[in-house]
């Protein structure tokens, strides 16, 4: 897990600049949680950047992947499926952002046989898109905590 003064790279897989535009001032939102990001437009591009571990600072992978679902060329489960069975990337935290209604998201991505890390609907204001990113924050440090055994 990252420290708490580390900069958080996320990923973000989507396709309309304007929900890229408004990810981005979100996650600037977070003013104790510095972050870096890259776009990638496609689901071909997102998993191309994510086999060959990006271009991130030092070439690093990312910390958060950020995911639309409705995408061109591969969509969003195509993407979560490479994620979660490659060996370097399956714990990868993910964020599925879609403009369906949540249950909707959910049953796509369990109807691909795979799981995101939490499932949000674009919202569809801009106040409440830039409160999004306290829930993105929220999503990625519950998925980077270690897991408790029961």
């Amino acid at each position: 897990m990252n420290s708490p003064n580390q900069t958080t790279r996320v990923l973000i897989v989507e396709d309309n600049p304007v929900d890229v535009h408004l990810v981005r001032l979100a996650l600037e939102e977070e003013h104790t949680w510095p972050t870096e990001s890259v776009v990638t437009a496609d689901g071909e591009k997102a998993i191309d950047f994510l086999l060959r571990q990006g271009s991130f600072v030092n070439a690093e992978p990312p910390h958060l992947v950020i995911l639309d679902l409705n995408l061109p060329k591969r969509d969003g489960t195509e993407v979560l499926q490479v994620i979660r069975t490659t060996d370097s990337l399956q714990n990868l935290a993910v964020a599925i952002l879609s403009s369906s209604p949540k249950d909707l998201i959910r049953s796509k991505v369990h109807s691909a046989n795979v799981e995101a890390n939490c499932y949000f609907t674009k919202p569809v204001d801009a106040d409440a898109f830039l409160a999004l990113g306290r829930a993105l924050r929220t999503c990625y440090e519950r998925a980077r905590a270690p897991q408790r055994v029961k």
